[in-house]
């Protein structure tokens, strides 16, 4: 026996000492990357517990050198965090399918350590992957490499040489929240740290954005079942005796001799043997496996074994998320599926400035026109009224610089409303923003055009338009629908 369990130390060890090199390193990764992207899942090497919906990445890669990077390895790397998120949504999203932790204990530490439950993330929702085949040579490569202790254990058992084989993802749970929650929750974010945001805004060296996990796969064990494609065998293959053979008693030419006690007694102690060729002293004087987790025989035969890897808590294996571009001033463009720019090369869009690129008339325009498609009762104009209504707060309480302007025609230009006294709010909603929009940039023309000593109140009135234009455009998608749903009624 100790022979036995040198020999599967020896041959796990030839096989580890395989995987170190860059060369197969590499495909392992890119192999079990496209076993999860096969399942429209974005891939996570290495497998890790600590990724969760609301994590922000940035990401500064161009997105011609993404898709070559994803093409080329796989999977991306998620190796610049920037923030974590708690995403506020959980609630509503699971409001009619999960318990998610109301007492005060949040998701994903809830279904982490339930209480009341022996198994970690047994509350969370299941998901489902499909069995895939694939086929290993000992030493020649992988054709398809997994970055488990399964599969090179189930090879060396087999004694080393080319084997078929399925992996099946088991235990496997999912959640997430949805992506206009998660959304708001990143604009609200993006909006206290726009300073850090505004160092990566468009500039020479090309375009940043932001990519948020939104929903995440975690698998919490891991079937390997393995088919030796030589012959096998002691007797059959002439060869040295496999481990798997010097374990498993053969039938020989009397199958009463085998009983069903001393096949489950020959495969417990190999999997004893594996957990002394595997163990290693960890901290605390308690001794572990290595990383990754169990290893253990379930079935074996000549030629044939199944091994099933589980680890101690569930292990993230893949992701969806969406990608939003950092624009000028920090400002956060509208969300785009990660899977969508990772495949198919599309840009997530900047926030486009409506604010600047529209005339205030035109905003005016088309704020009365879909309050009269209002009061004749279309529920899409009132959707959008009201949404634009609410945006009266961005205009603040009292003037922040005097706004000149000509008290009557013939007039000499004056300062008509002093800094510090309040902005007229005689109607209430969308038309305060444009009242005072449209008092600004009358302001600011006149101001250009004057020598006077009035044009000491330039740059501030300057600064004042600056302002109300980026708190606009973090609202820029509303602008655009408001004018595109109210010319398209006009006509």
């Amino acid at each position: 026996m100790r022979f036995i369990a040198l020999g599967i130390a020896l041959l796990i060890c030839t096989g580890c000492s395989s995987y170190l090199r860059n060369r197969e390193v590499e495909q392992v990764a890119k192999d079990w990357s496209m076993v999860i992207r096969a399942s429209q899942v974005i891939p996570v090497y290495p497998l890790t517990e600590d990724l969760q919906p609301g994590d922000i990445f940035l990401v500064q890669l161009p997105i011609d050198d993404q898709h070559k990077i994803y093409k080329q390895r796989g999977f991306l790397p998620l190796d610049n965090m920037i923030h974590r998120l708690d995403p506020q949504g959980y609630g509503e999203f699971y409001d009619r399918s999960f318990e998610v932790g109301r007492d005060g204990t949040p998701l994903p530490k809830y279904w982490l350590t339930p209480q009341g439950e022996t198994r970690p993330w047994s509350l969370a929702p299941t998901a489902s992957f499909p069995t895939y085949t694939f086929s290993v040579r000992s030493g020649g490569g992988f054709n398809l490499a997994l970055p488990v202790q399964g599969v090179p254990i189930g090879l060396s058992l087999l004694g080393g040489g080319a084997a078929q084989g399925t992996v099946t993802i088991a235990d496997a749970r999912t959640y997430g929240v949805d992506t206009i929650s998660l959304y708001n929750d990143v604009v609200k974010w993006a909006r206290d740290n726009r300073e850090f945001l505004s160092n990566f805004a468009p500039g020479d060296k090309g375009q940043s954005y932001v990519r948020v996990v939104s929903r995440v796969y975690l698998a919490g064990r891991l079937n390997v079942s393995l088919q030796s494609s030589q012959s096998t065998g002691a007797t059959a293959s002439g060869g040295a005796p496999k481990p798997v053979d010097l374990v498993v008693p053969s039938a020989g030419p009397d199958p009463q001799q085998v009983s069903v006690d001393a096949y489950n007694e020959n495969v417990s102690k190999l999997n004893t043997m594996l957990l002394e060729a595997l163990k290693k002293v960890s901290a605390s004087g308690a001794e572990q496996l290595l990383p990754g987790g169990t290893v253990k025989v379930v079935a074996a035969a000549a030629g044939t074994i199944s091994l099933v890897e589980t680890f101690n808590r569930a292990l993230v294996i893949g992701y969806l998320g969406f990608d939003v571009l950092i624009d000028h001033d920090g400002i956060l463009g509208p969300p785009i599926p990660t899977h969508a720019v990772l495949a198919e090369q599309i840009r997530p869009p900047t926030a486009t400035a409506t604010s600047e690129l529209l005339s205030t008339a035109a905003l005016r325009t088309s704020y009365e026109i879909l309050l009269d498609r209002k009061k004749q009762g279309d529920p899409r104009a009132a959707a959008l009224v009201e949404d634009l209504d609410k945006l009266d707060r961005l205009v603040p309480e009292k003037y922040p610089c005097p706004i000149v302007g000509l008290r009557s025609a013939g007039a000499p230009l004056s300062v008509i409303h002093e800094a510090g006294t309040p902005v007229p709010r005689d109607v209430r909603g969308f038309p305060v923003v444009t009242t005072y929009r449209g008092q600004l940039i009358g302001s600011i023309d006149k101001l250009r055009k004057t020598a006077g000593d009035l044009q000491k109140h330039l740059a501030a009135n300057e600064q004042a338009l600056q302002a109300l234009n980026l708190a606009l455009r973090e609202h820029a998608l509303l602008l655009n629908r408001a004018v595109e749903v109210a010319n398209r009624i006009e006509m």
